[in-house]
């Protein structure tokens, strides 16, 4: 490819997030538009990007992890419970909350070998069970961190989490068997396992690489709220819809730019979204609500993109049958 053709790629690509931007800067009258506006929606959109790279290893493979927000609930309360008991500071919340993430997807990949239950059936069951763990094994179900001791929660430490959590995800994905293999199980799981692919061992370390990489969202989730209390009744879900809609986004501008790019770009389009319906001053069952169409709109539109040159090729294959068989009729 040319580099003119990849950088209309990427002109493409970013048009949904500057458009987004653009728009909610002319309407709330250049208040979205400062550099701390955006600054702002970045920080807040650092753990959904970093739910959203963790989705999309399960979602290539066409895997639904619905227990990624109780996990990440229980990185961070654990993280932060085990760090106090063992006066081990900062560096221990990084340990304990990384250790938590990789025990419990390791024990969801485990299950998932064994019980051969789909992927979304068994991570709605496990919500529930992870959610009850901080409630039963930390006194108050509540996770706790000294003010100052949230310093990677905030910048520039949050972006440098950020960006390290990306390379490692853009190198699996891009320069390695693993990430061909993933995508191979996500086109055609059956020719897949026809071409000697271990479809088990291949999803186990997705599990394991989700581990990781929720327990680095639970560092940073706890680091800029302070304190975690832990949420029952499937609570834990809403916090990884952001990072779902990023992955759908990302489905949809991996035509034009790398993959693991595209989910960087969908889910901060969709964190930006969320800001500027908030600048906006919408309560939060409209914005839930314009999130919804907005995404509804760039899926359908993605999804028909292709509509109107199909139409003129038929119209151009019809219009030579119609002079092929004039000209056979007169002959």
């Amino acid at each position: 490819m040319s580099i003119k053709a990849k950088i209309m790629n990427w002109v493409k690509a970013l048009i949904l997030p500057v458009g987004v931007w653009a728009i909610f800067s002319i309407i709330t009258g250049g208040r979205f538009a400062t550099t701390t506006a955006v600054l702002s929606a970045l920080r807040t959109a650092v753990v959904p990007i970093i739910l959203g790279m963790t989705l999309a290893f399960g979602m290539q493979m066409n895997m639904w992890n619905f227990a990624a927000g109780a996990i990440l609930y229980a990185c961070a309360i654990f993280g932060a419970y085990f760090a106090d008991l063992t006066g081990s500071g900062i560096p221990g919340l990084c340990v304990f909350s990384i250790l938590t993430g990789v025990v419990l997807c390791a024990a969801m990949g485990i299950l998932y070998r064994i019980l051969r239950v789909p992927c979304l059936v068994l991570s709605l069951g496990m919500v529930m069970v992870i959610e009850a763990l901080p409630n039963i094994f930390v006194p108050g179900a509540n996770g706790k961190i000294g003010l100052l001791d949230g310093y990677l929660g905030s910048s520039p430490y949050c972006y440098i989490i950020l960006a390290v959590m990306f390379a490692i995800f853009y190198f699996i994905n891009s320069c390695t068997t693993l990430g061909a293999n993933m995508r191979a199980i996500g086109a055609n799981i059956k020719i897949a396992d026809s071409a000697g692919i271990d479809i088990d061992r291949t999803k186990f370390i997705s599990f394991l690489l989700s581990g990781v990489f929720l327990g680095v969202a639970g560092i940073v989730y706890m680091s800029a709220n302070v304190s975690v209390t832990a949420v029952t009744g499937i609570a834990s879900v809403s916090i990884i819809f952001d990072g779902i809609m990023g992955v759908f986004l990302a489905l949809v501008l991996s035509r034009w730019i790398n993959f693991s790019a595209s989910v960087l770009i969908g889910t901060f389009t969709i964190r930006l979204l969320s800001s500027g319906l908030v600048a906006c001053g919408f309560s939060s069952e409209v914005r839930g609500i314009l999130t919804g169409v907005f995404l509804f709109a760039v899926i359908t539109f993605s999804a028909n993109a292709n509509v109107p040159q199909q139409m003129r090729e038929k119209k151009r294959i019809a219009a030579e049958a119609d002079m092929e068989f004039s000209s056979a009729k007169q002959g």
